[in-house]
């Protein structure tokens, strides 16, 4: 990944432009592999972010119904 850490919705945009451009066959054959790579990154990336949201919000609502 990136030094700088993308938000979920930064991830999300970057692998919806990566789609757009390969089903307008703007991605040569070479570069195909390196961003499907870059993609499969990207999505268990954003597979984490949302685990962990719903851990937080699981979480969170446990607390509530013990209060």
């Amino acid at each position: 990944m990136q030094k700088k850490e993308l938000t979920y919705e930064q991830a999300m945009q970057k692998l919806e432009e990566m789609a757009s451009q390969m089903e307008r066959n703007e991605i040569g054959i070479d570069e195909m592999a390196e961003r499907l790579r870059e993609a499969q990154k990207l999505m268990k990336y954003c597979h984490e972010k949302l685990y962990e949201a719903e851990k937080n919000c699981k979480s969170l609502l446990n607390v509530e119904e013990k209060a």
